[in-house]
């Protein structure tokens, strides 16, 4: 059965907009025929992604901003409703990772996570559920597989992921009231751009591991589920194989599953 176009003429707010799942979401949401407003932190990368979209400048917004900054996401709102004088959706997709073992990490790369991955999806939609509620709109969190089980060597990506899965819980009963749905994707391997970075232990920024083909896929396909999901109005979506695997073996067997990321992670890092 095909799936309605639901976000047609909607205003989705994209965070973390500015490449990657996030970039994507907002050109494939714009095809839609939505109207959309992309944010990010980087100034060049945002430019580069408008330059991208010229064609549809008439439904865009381009905001720079910090989402981990509460001040920033109340200017942000503030400009969506100047130019569109409402808020649809919002799609908390920002995010940043880092790996290495808890006692080699700095703490200022453990708050870079901590602050991104929560406070980046926390404050805006703080600052922006109540033009959500004027519109009966819909809130999509971007998690990971890594809210399932704590992955070795990825201790704070593992500990924020799995918060914005409580916080869904808990926004899905707070919210019904007011027929704002609420979702959340746990995403699986995503392709990256040839310039994606991510946090080192002493905070340098380094580029992403290559992931097996065998399991990652396209951002256009991840982008694909996630409007899919939104369109839909569906709670939870586990979008990959090896999610829905860890999510079984966690359930069901917690200690094959333990003894497989055990010895897979001493096998890489012998």
């Amino acid at each position: 059965m095909k799936t309605p176009n639901n976000i047609q003429d909607k205003v989705i707010l994209i965070t973390g907009a500015s490449m990657g799942i996030g970039l994507e979401l907002c050109r494939q949401s714009l095809l839609k025929g939505a109207k959309v407003v992309m944010t990010g932190r980087n100034l060049s990368r945002l430019q580069k992604a408008e330059n991208e979209l010229a064609e549809f400048s008439d439904k865009l917004l381009v905001f720079q901003g910090d989402v981990c900054e509460y001040k920033d996401n109340i200017k942000l709102v503030a400009a969506i409703k100047h130019k569109f004088n409402r808020l649809d959706i919002l799609i908390a997709n920002a995010g940043l990772s880092c790996f290495g073992e808890l006692d080699k990490l700095k703490p200022e790369v453990a708050k870079a996570v901590i602050d991104t991955n929560i406070y980046g999806t926390l404050y805006p939609i703080m600052a922006t559920v109540h033009e959500l509620k004027k519109t009966n709109g819909s809130i999509l969190m971007v998690s990971s597989i890594a809210a399932f089980t704590g992955l070795p060597g990825y201790s704070a990506y593992s500990l924020s992921k799995l918060a914005l899965k409580n916080l869904a819980q808990s926004l899905s009963i707070e919210l019904s009231s007011a027929a704002v749905s609420v979702g959340i994707a746990f995403v699986g391997f995503t392709e990256n751009e040839a310039d994606k970075r991510t946090l080192a232990p002493d905070g340098s920024l380094v580029k992403v591991p290559k992931r097996s083909s065998l399991f990652k896929v396209s951002r256009e396909v991840t982008a694909k589920k996630l409007l899919r999901q939104l369109e839909r109005k569906k709670a939870r979506q586990t979008h990959s194989f090896i999610g829905k695997l860890t999510l079984f073996l966690e359930r069901y067997f917690p200690v094959m599953l333990n003894k497989i990321l055990r010895v897979s992670y001493y096998q890489n890092n012998s």
